[in-house]
Formats: C-alpha cells, sequence, structure tokens
C-alpha cells in the first residue's frame, strides 16, 4: 500500500516563473562551480543532494493523491489539476478501468482537474464520486458549462456515477476499508483514511484545527492513531492560522504536528502548501516543524525514546510514500 501525490499547493496552480526558474539554476550552477562531471549519472547525484527549492519545487498542481492497493481499482482523493498529470501517466492499452475519486469537497481547486481527466472521455471506463456534498454531480457539471469550458460533461464516454452519503458514513472497496470524518472548512470538507492488509494511509486536508485541538477527546487523535501515512493540510505558519487567517480552513505546521504526536503517527506529510510562498520559505517552515517536533516530544512526552511523528517530509508533486 502507498501513496502518490499528484497535486499538492493549495487554492490555485502555482507553476514556476520564468525569473524564478532562472534564480534555481543559478544556485545550482553556482554550488556546483567546484565539480568535475563526467557523466550525466554524476549530474543527477549532485543533485539529488541540493535542496529541493535549487533543484525544483513542492507546489505547482492542486490537489490529488492516488491510494495504491492490491486492488485492481484506481483510488483518487479529490480532482485539482494533478489528476491531469496522473491522467498523462497512464499507458494508453484501451483496458477498461474503474476510477474512484474520493471527493474532500468542492471548492474549485479540488475539482478544476476533472475536465482534463481523459479516462472520461473513453467508453468502458467506469468513474465513481464517493463523497458527502449533494451538489457533487451538478458542480462537476456546472464547471464545464458554457462560458466557462468548451467541452460539456455530456461528451464524456465513460460510465460516471456518484455515490453520496450521510454524515459519518464509510466505504468499503473491494477489501479496502474506507473510514471518513467530517472537518472544519467553510461548505464543510471530509477527510478520508484507508485501511488495507494492516496498513493505513490518510488523507486528511482543507481542515481547520484551532484551540479546540488542544483537547483531551479532540475526535482527530482517534482518527489519525497510529497511522503510517497521514497526508495533512500544513499550509499555514501558527501566527497566520492564529490571527488573519483564523477561520480560513486551514491549519499550520506546529499543529499538524502536535496533532500526529499526540496519535503516534508514523509518517507525516506537509500537505496543500500555500501557492504564494516561495520553495525557499516552505524548507524554512519545514526546519521549524522539525523544531518544534523534537520541543513538543520533550515536553509532552519526555519518557518516550524516539519522537512522532517518526518521519516528517514535505509533500511534492510526484512523490510517493510508502505505508
Amino acid at each position: 500500500m502507498h501513496a502518490v501525490i499528484w497535486g499538492s499547493c493549495g487554492s490555485l496552480p502555482a507553476p514556476l516563473a520564468t525569473a524564478a526558474i532562472r534564480s534555481k539554476l543559478e544556485d545550482a550552477l553556482w554550488a556546483a562551480r567546484d565539480q568535475r562531471f563526467q557523466s550525466r549519472s554524476e549530474i543527477e547525484t549532485y543533485l539529488n543532494k541540493l535542496p529541493r527549492s535549487c533543484s525544483g519545487t513542492y507546489k505547482g498542481n492542486t490537489s490529488c493523491v492516488q491510494i495504491v492497493t492490491e486492488s485492481d481499482a484506481v483510488i483518487l482523493c479529490d480532482a485539482g489539476s494533478g489528476i491531469r498529470d496522473y491522467a498523462q501517466s497512464l499507458n494508453p492499452d484501451g483496458v477498461p478501468r474503474d476510477y474512484h475519486i474520493f471527493i474532500s469537497h468542492l471548492h474549485w481547486d479540488h475539482i478544476q482537474g476533472f475536465p482534463f481527466f481523459t479516462p472520461a472521455y473513453q467508453a468502458g471506463n467506469r468513474i465513481t464520486f464517493h463523497g458527502f456534498h449533494p451538489a457533487t454531480a451538478a458542480t462537476l457539471r456546472r464547471q464545464m458549462e458554457a462560458p466557462c469550458f468548451p467541452v460539456p460533461c455530456s461528451t464524456m464516454q465513460a460510465d460516471i456515477q456518484f455515490d453520496i452519503r450521510q454524515e459519518g458514513a464509510g466505504f468499503d472497496l473491494d477489501g479496502v476499508t474506507v473510514r471518513t470524518i467530517k472537518q472544519q472548512h467553510p461548505g464543510d470538507s471530509w477527510g478520508y483514511r484507508f485501511e488495507a492488509a494492516g496498513k493505513s494511509i490518510i488523507y486528511s486536508t482543507d481542515c481547520e484545527h484551532g484551540p479546540e485541538s488542544k483537547a483531551a477527546d479532540y475526535p482527530f487523535i482517534e482518527f489519525f492513531q497510529s497511522s503510517d501515512v497521514l497526508i495533512l493540510d500544513g499550509q499555514y505558519t501558527y501566527e497566520e492560522a492564529t490571527n488573519e487567517k483564523r477561520h480560513w480552513g486551514h491549519s499550520d505546521h506546529r499543529t499538524a504536528v502536535e496533532l500526529a504526536a499526540r496519535a503516534e503517527v508514523k509518517k507525516l506529510v506537509l500537505f496543500h502548501h500555500d501557492p504564494g510562498n516561495s520553495d525557499l520559505l516552505i524548507e524554512q517552515l519545514f526546519q521549524d516543524a522539525l523544531q518544534h517536533r523534537a520541543s513538543y516530544n520533550r515536553a509532552a512526552y519526555p519518557h518516550r525514546t524516539s519522537p512522532f511523528p517518526a518521519e516528517l517530509l514535505l509533500a511534492y508533486d510526484g512523490m510517493h510514500l510508502e505505508a
């Protein structure tokens, strides 16, 4: 069981501009000024040692995460612009497939990639949207209506179905158990916990964890408990989340660390990056998260032999996560 992140940016896609790419090239070339490369593989090895702020980027597409299990069914979380990159990665073998898309909520950055999802235009494929918003079908169709989009939803040849349930319901998908939780976000959002073969991966984005998250019986602690991978909204700084961006529906990296520590999460992945933050700033926030993990564990759990979360990572497009 593993996850692939196809889109990790929040709010809107944030591709790199020419000036940003040029700046990264300058940094990489300057760092390599004393190197003597004999092959392209040596260059690749060297680039892998550089921070991603210099050699790549953490943000580009909006939210889309693939959950890979032994099941033949394709499981995707949200249909942000990252779902297009997933579709482009497919081998066009013409074999019909079942696609299951779990929607956290209907804000545009989480559905805007669906008009570019090529499997939806191929007869024989079956696509099922799972979620809790009654307006899911109407919203997906409306974004493809004139004057917003030139190709109507009726052009899609796949069998598209909608599995919309009531709050508290779960899902059972070909041996994969899916638990759910309602989250604090404008218009409501839902988190999903995927469990199979003794492993668990949680997708929980666009959720605000305010002062109420300090409570001993905070329901997310049980929902996150002992998960192998927790992909969690950590868009803001602690100062932003507690002041000017309070009630905007997102969490901060420090609170994400504390929740993962309390729930004894094995691997925490900070997700839904602020599109206005540079890669360097995202890395600086990550360093603060690492320091906070150490100090919080020492203060709250002095008898632990090792800190939780056991691993702390930054999401980026194309990232593979083993459970």
